[in-house]
C-alpha cells in the first residue's frame, strides 16, 4: 500500500491517531503509517467475517513466523519487518500483539482484571512498545508508562464497542465486576434491562481506563517536548470519548460514541 493510500485509511479508520500523528515530522509520520498498518492488517484478520476462524489462525500464525524469516509477499508485512529492522523492534512484541489477536478467535468472556490487563497488553500495550521504539525512547519507566496508555485506550475500545462485541460473542468487561454473570450475549443488546445493568459495569470500566490514564500521563509529561504534544493530544482525545460515553449516560447501544471533528 502507498502512503497516499495509507493516509486515507488513516483518514478514514482512525481519525484521532491521524490528528495526532500530524504532529510528528514527516519521516515519523510515515514510519507510524507502517506500524499502524501492520496492527490494522492483523486486527484486521482477527474480526474479518468473510473469513472462517481457522482460516484467520492460519494466516495470523504465519504472520508470526514470517516475522522471525525477515520475509514476506505481503508489502504491509514486509514494510514492517522493514520497520522492525530500522528501530530494533524485539520480535516478542508483535509476537505478543498477535497472540492477543489470536484469543479473540474463541468466545471471549473475561473473568476478572488481571486477565483483562494481560490481554489489552497484548492488543494495545505492544503498540505503545513499539511506539517508544520509533520515538526513540529508551527509559524503562517511560515505556511502561506507554504500556499504561496503550490499556487505558483499549479499555475506552472496549467500553465504545460493547455492542458490537457482544453479536461476535466477546465480552470483555471483567466477569468479577458484572452485575449480570448470564453468557446470554445476544440477549443483552435486545434487552432495555440487561442494557442498564450493564451500565453499571461500564461506569466501573470507564472509572478503571480513567485511573490507568493518570498512570500514563506520569510518562507522558515526561517525554521529549517532539513527541509530547502528539501523545497527550492522542491520550486526551481517547480518554474523551469514555467522558462522552459517561455524559451520555453510558448508553452505547443506539449509537456508536465518537468524537465528532469540532469536539
Amino acid at each position: 500500500m502507498n502512503l497516499k493510500k495509507a493516509n486515507f485509511s488513516l483518514k478514514n479508520r482512525a481519525k484521532t491517531f491521524y490528528f495526532a500523528s500530524l504532529f510528528f515530522s514527516a519521516d515519523k509520520r510515515n514510519d507510524i503509517k507502517v506500524l499502524y498498518l501492520f496492527c490494522r492488517f492483523v486486527d484486521d484478520l482477527g474480526d474479518n467475517k468473510k473469513i472462517s476462524k481457522k482460516v484467520s489462525k492460519i494466516r495470523l500464525t504465519k504472520i508470526k513466523k514470517e516475522l522471525l524469516t525477515k520475509n514476506s509477499k505481503n508489502q504491509i508485512i514486509l514494510n514492517f519487518i522493514n520497520l522492525m529492522s530500522k528501530y530494533g523492534i524485539d520480535n516478542k512484541i508483535p509476537h505478543d500483539l498477535i497472540d492477543g489477536i489470536l484469543s479473540d478467535l474463541t468466545k471471549v468472556n473475561i473473568q476478572d482484571y488481571n486477565q483483562l490487563f494481560c490481554y489489552s497488553y497484548k492488543v494495545a500495550g505492544t503498540v505503545g512498545l513499539m511506539m517508544c521504539d520509533i520515538m526513540g525512547v529508551k527509559e524503562n519507566s517511560l515505556k511502561c508508562n506507554a504500556i499504561y496508555l496503550g490499556i487505558a485506550m483499549q479499555l475506552t475500545n472496549i467500553s465504545r464497542d460493547i455492542k458490537e462485541d457482544l453479536f461476535r460473542d466477546r465480552i470483555y468487561i471483567p466477569k468479577e465486576i458484572r452485575v449480570h454473570v448470564k453468557n446470554d450475549f445476544y440477549e443483552i443488546p435486545l434487552s432495555d434491562k440487561l442494557q442498564r445493568e450493564f451500565s453499571k459495569d461500564l461506569k466501573h470500566l470507564i472509572d478503571t481506563s480513567d485511573v490507568i490514564y493518570d498512570l500514563a500521563w506520569e510518562g507522558i509529561i515526561r517525554l521529549p517536548l517532539k513527541y509530547r504534544l502528539p501523545i497527550a493530544i492522542a491520550s486526551y482525545l481517547y480518554q474523551s470519548i469514555g467522558t462522552k460515553i459517561r455524559n451520555n449516560k453510558y448508553n452505547i447501544w443506539k449509537h456508536r460514541i465518537y468524537l465528532t471533528r469540532i469536539e
